[in-house]
């Protein structure tokens, strides 16, 4: 009995293993990293404050239209007299809420799928036949197709978005779950008498961080994407309310004669991708123990 439960004890303190100390520290000395962590900041003061920071983005005025940027507007003014700053400020409150439920739903429904995936064979061989026909469309035009069904509005978006996300998220952590389930310490774990609920919980899921993490920030990232590609065909978000990807599909008339209507939300939408994308990319390295600092 004491063979046995030294490798369990070592398992566990393997598999459940705090990331290293002065990850945060580690980070920060990064530029790319410290750079995304700014922008993603920034961000976010401006989803939270922005509303009460800058005037209605819906306020019309003829006599402002297309005016470009000046000390009274900082990006100009589009096709209908409205301040382009508050659009792209307040916008970022409806691009990241979609990105965040979204991302966020689609990860804990991937999770848990592909977790149960992993234990249960019966499970697996059901559930992920419907994930490998919901990855078969792709996810612009799924989205399309259930947004076309329900309606649009901000709820339906992000119920549609974590429909198509979650195949994605679970396919990944199966893998790895997979893998983490035929470990040693498994059959360690299992002849000291932990159940599946504790060997799951204890074992499995911290082995799974790293993917879950980066199949995390990947669904924020196509969350927001798609929410304005949908916004700017006109299927997302209500008209009413601002977002960066109806803000590009009104400048499409204006390309040339006023700039500032697309490139201030596309520079929005590019820099949230590309921040985020940088900083879970530098999280992922120096939460790999392959991965040695330099």
């Amino acid at each position: 009995m004491s063979t046995s439960t030294v490798p369990v004890s070592a398992a566990g303190a393997t598999a459940t293993k705090a990331p290293p100390r002065g990850l945060w520290a580690r980070l920060i000395r990064r530029r790319g990293a410290a750079a995304a962590i700014v922008i993603l900041a920034a961000l976010v003061v401006a989803a939270a404050l922005g509303p009460l920071l800058v005037s209605d983005p819906n306020a019309f005025s003829g006599a402002a239209r297309l005016k470009p940027p000046s000390g009274e507007h900082w990006f100009g003014t589009d096709n209908y007299g409205r301040d382009v700053f508050a659009r792209v400020v307040v916008g970022a409150r409806s691009s990241l809420a979609v990105g965040v439920i979204s991302g966020l739903g689609a990860t804990i429904l991937g999770t848990v799928i592909a977790v149960l995936a992993s234990t249960y064979r019966w499970f697996d061989l059901v559930v992920m036949r419907v994930v490998d026909g919901v990855m078969s469309f792709p996810v612009l035009v799924l989205a399309l197709a259930m947004v076309a069904i329900l309606g649009p509005g901000l709820i339906t978006v992000n119920i549609c978005l974590v429909i198509v996300l979650f195949p994605g998220v679970t396919r990944v952590v199966r893998s790895t779950s997979l893998v983490v389930a035929e470990l040693p310490m498994m059959d360690a774990a299992r002849a000291a008498g932990a159940g599946r609920g504790r060997i799951l919980w204890r074992y499995v899921l911290p082995a799974c961080l790293t993917p879950i993490l980066v199949q995390g920030a990947i669904a924020f990232t196509v969350a927001i994407l798609v929410e304005s590609a949908l916004s700017f065909i006109g299927a997302g978000l209500p008209p009413d309310v601002p977002s960066w990807g109806a803000s590009l599909a009104a400048s499409r008339s204006y390309l040339s004669t006023a700039w500032w209507m697309w490139v201030f939300p596309g520079a929005a939408l590019i820099g949230t991708v590309l921040a985020t994308n940088v900083l879970i990319d530098d999280i992922r390295d120096l939460l790999d123990p392959r991965m040695t600092e330099r």
